[in-house]
């Protein structure tokens, strides 16, 4: 009997050695706990794809899971429910014993050889759990299988930080709607929930204002050129035939197109200066006289800024902000406020007037005047100021969210202060600077952001207590485009670099491993481009 035992131990030892563990489980971002068994399930034209109780929660995200299936895999669904979820079914389901860890974001994937049930709290989390595994099933997508292989595992995940997100400049090259859906999904892919839609500066207006027409009859045009040179202005005889705008029913497909995918838009309006693209269309709005005409339209580099001391222009924004506020159905809407130039203010009559009846000491305090005057607008809206990190002072009035372009010191001062932070430091996060420094590398912003650059990003700054920690919202990438003029240049920059910002903000902490990451970059570039997008390779092994 006892011989009996041991060849059954031996026999199940070897069966154990001898499982199939080769399958790789590559997903980005990487999740908080993974625990991979043996064998797989396969996908393919039998399978069934069942919904509990998430149908009855919202039946367009099971529209969009069952559409994202039938599109990755080449499939069409056989639908089931919870009932029919038997062998060769995947589930996805609500709990109804909720989860605290997993919040509303998270979610677990548990494959076994017969069948997988993904479970979360929310549909959101559901969705999350799906692209997951996706992703699981990436080796066979790459190959280009008819069926797919996902291994079996038990996987807990949730995000790290609320605030994910990802920005894309319009107005310096105009992008259409195709392509800004295109860009949404390789968010949502990579998990992702906020884009930052940097609709309106010197370059272009790019957002349909009923009240003020010439915004974009005007504002959204200048001429035709390869990659906005940041230094020559519009000549008088060049004709204006490069731009674009989105309508208002774009803007609202758009938004909708976002929503499914659990991604707000965060549309940002540019106050008071990077606003050539306003005073082309209603010069009316600048300074008198003031030494920094656009004469012809928007151009670069320019000082323009809007004329604080007149007050036809708090009453521009504040018309333009409720058509806007009346789109986006989000909290935030994000007024600008960097690199306002306040030459013009210095000598332009009205502004020096303005700063002695509001008692104000300088310039940069009308600034903070100005801002605290539109956040106070957006409040009666129902809406929330994001602003750029030029503002931030010991002493600020503003209770805006403030997005930190300029490093920790500022996000420390902020959070201090008691302002919720989103970082996006240029010397991580801007991926609009060079990649690599390879000598043929196309024309970028000046400045180096490796992929291991990005990688190393850490959102939480340092010296800060509990309490002020939790002002770190999150963080994100952004795409400035003075040289990024087409698709397939946007999506050059930001791959693979996306996948770093990824794992910064959504990963825990201690699941952050640069050699991990390493070895699954490849992978994730040979999925993207499988799914149509146009990666850099030459980032993958630079990591100084």
């Amino acid at each position: 009997m006892n011989k009996f035992f041991t060849i059954i131990l031996l026999a199940t030892a070897l069966l154990f050695c001898g499982c199939q563990k080769t399958l790789p489980i590559v997903i980005v971002p990487e999740p908080v706990k993974i625990e991979q068994k043996c064998g797989y399930f396969k996908i393919d034209e039998n399978t069934l794809l069942c919904f509990g109780n998430i149908n009855d929660e919202n039946p367009e995200l099971t529209k969009l899971i069952r559409d994202s299936y039938e599109h990755y895999f080449n499939l069409r669904p056989n639908l089931g429910d919870e009932e029919s979820a038997g062998k060769n079914s995947i589930l996805l389901t609500i709990k109804e014993k909720k989860s605290k860890e997993l919040g509303d974001e998270g979610y677990t994937i548990t494959v076994k050889s017969k069948r997988i049930i993904i479970e979360a709290n929310t549909g959101i989390g559901c969705l999350y759990g799906f692209q997951t595994l996706l992703q699981m099933a990436g080796e066979d997508k790459i190959a280009g299988a008819n069926t797919y292989r996902i291994p079996c595992a038990n996987i807990t995940d949730y995000p790290r930080f609320s605030y994910r997100g990802a920005h894309l400049d319009v107005s310096r090259h105009f992008f259409d709607t195709a392509f800004v859906k295109k860009y949404i999904d390789i968010l949502a892919f990579y998990k992702l929930n906020k884009f930052h839609w940097h609709l309106t500066d010197d370059h272009g207006w790019r957002i349909q204002i009923d009240k003020y027409p010439r915004l974009t009859s005007i504002g959204a045009w200048r001429p035709e050129r390869t990659s906005w040179d940041t230094l020559h202005p519009v000549l008088s005889d060049e004709p204006m035939t490069y731009g674009g705008f989105y309508t208002k029913d774009q803007v609202r497909d758009i938004i909708k197109y976002a929503a499914a995918r659990n991604i707000d838009i965060i549309p940002e309006i540019e106050i008071p200066g990077h606003c050539s693209a306003i005073l082309a269309a209603y010069p009316q709005f600048a300074c008198d006289n003031y030494p920094y005409t656009v004469a012809v339209g928007p151009y670069w580099p320019p000082k323009a800024i809007m004329c604080a001391g007149n007050d036809d222009i708090l009453t521009f924004y504040k018309d333009v902000l409720d058509e806007v506020a009346e789109l986006f159905p989000y909290e935030y809407i994000h007024i600008g406020g960097d690199e306002a130039f306040n030459d013009n203010w210095q000598v332009c009559p009205k502004c020096q007037k303005r700063i002695e009846d509001k008692k104000l000491a300088d310039e940069f305090e009308l600034q903070q005047w100005l801002m605290n005057q539109i956040e106070k607008h957006l409040s009666t809206l129902n809406k929330k100021a994001i602003i750029w990190d030029d503002i931030v002072s010991e002493d600020m009035v503003n209770t805006s969210t403030m997005m930190c372009w300029q490093g920790p010191k500022a996000a420390r001062t902020a959070a201090r202060h008691g302002n919720d932070v989103i970082m996006c430091p240029t010397t991580h996060c801007y991926y609009n600077y060079y990649q690599c420094k390879d000598a043929d590398e196309p024309l970028c912003m000046e400045g180096y952001v490796s992929l291991g650059k990005a990688y190393s990003f850490e959102p939480m700054p340092d010296s800060l207590c509990d309490s002020q920690q939790k002002h770190i919202l999150g963080a994100q990438c952004n795409l400035w485009t003075e040289f990024i003029n087409t698709p397939e240049q946007a999506e050059y920059m930001l791959l693979p670099r996306l996948f770093a910002l990824s794992e910064c903000v959504w990963s825990q902490k201690e699941n952050k491993n640069i050699n991990k990451f390493t070895n699954k970059v490849e992978f994730e570039r040979n999925l993207v481009k499988k799914l149509g997008y146009n990666p850099s390779n030459r980032t993958i092994m630079n990591f100084e």
